[in-house]
């Protein structure tokens, strides 16, 4: 799969999230705001999503794009760690 990743931001301090990446998918699907997360549990990435209240007041967050397989979130994962890890070189 081709896949192209372009950190816009990477945050300073001690907050879990650590940077925000555009991703785009076979030159056909873009993903905006694709987080870097690190936490005591180890480095993951965050979709971007959608909340809202349901009738009886609940607030429900769903993600607005994800992967369907374990091999593409894998392989996703991967590009977006390997962006992120080269900006961060580039700025030391």
């Amino acid at each position: 799969m081709n896949i192209q990743v372009k950190i816009k931001k990477i945050l300073k301090g001690n907050k879990p999230i650590k940077a925000y990446a555009d991703v785009v998918i076979e030159d056909s699907f873009a993903i905006h705001g694709v987080g870097v997360v690190e936490n005591e549990k180890g480095r993951y990435m965050s979709l971007p999503t959608r909340s809202w209240k349901t009738a009886n007041g609940e607030e429900v967050t769903r993600p607005v794009w994800h992967p369907i397989t374990s091999s593409a979130r894998k392989e996703l994962q991967e590009a977006l760690f390997s962006a992120y890890e080269q900006k961060i070189s580039e700025n030391k």
